[in-house]
């Protein structure tokens, strides 16, 4: 199974996006879309609030059928502390599943000051304990 990264930068949702609400998360919850369009393929990212920025991606294998595959959706950032309860935070993960014939999408949206955190965001989609694909995302003024 090999996981490729097919577009990345700054992006945002089509529609809705839900809150799922999730313990132990930087916010206390995970934004989800059903679809992002990407605006600015970029690897470098002056960061505001109301910016989403982040990787679609696609399984490459050689099945006949769609295969459910169970993932995590990592990223990796400068420390993070959530003025409300004084949580700190390098990384956050999400377990995913998706079809191998989907196209994933992985994004952070900055929605408050604190999050506004200079230096370099990693995205990594790992599968079976094992980094497959990554994208590295430059935070400057």
């Amino acid at each position: 199974m090999n996981i490729k990264i097919v577009d990345y930068g700054i992006c945002k949702a089509i529609g809705e996006t839900k809150k799922d609400i999730v313990p132990g998360s930087t916010t206390g919850y995970f934004l989800h879309s059903y679809d992002m369009e990407f605006l600015e393929r970029t690897d470098v990212i002056s960061p505001k609030v109301g910016l989403s920025f982040g990787i679609s991606y696609e399984f490459e294998d050689d099945l006949e059928e769609a295969e459910l595959v169970d993932y995590v959706c990592r990223i990796r950032h400068p420390k993070l502390v959530n003025p409300i309860n004084m949580e700190q935070f390098i990384e956050c993960t999400e377990e995913k599943d998706a079809y191998v014939d989907e196209l994933g999408t992985d994004f952070y949206t900055f929605e408050f000051d604190w999050e506004l955190q200079l230096g370099e965001w990693i995205f990594e989609i790992i599968y079976e304990d094992e980094i497959m694909c990554s994208q590295t995302f430059i935070m400057t003024e």
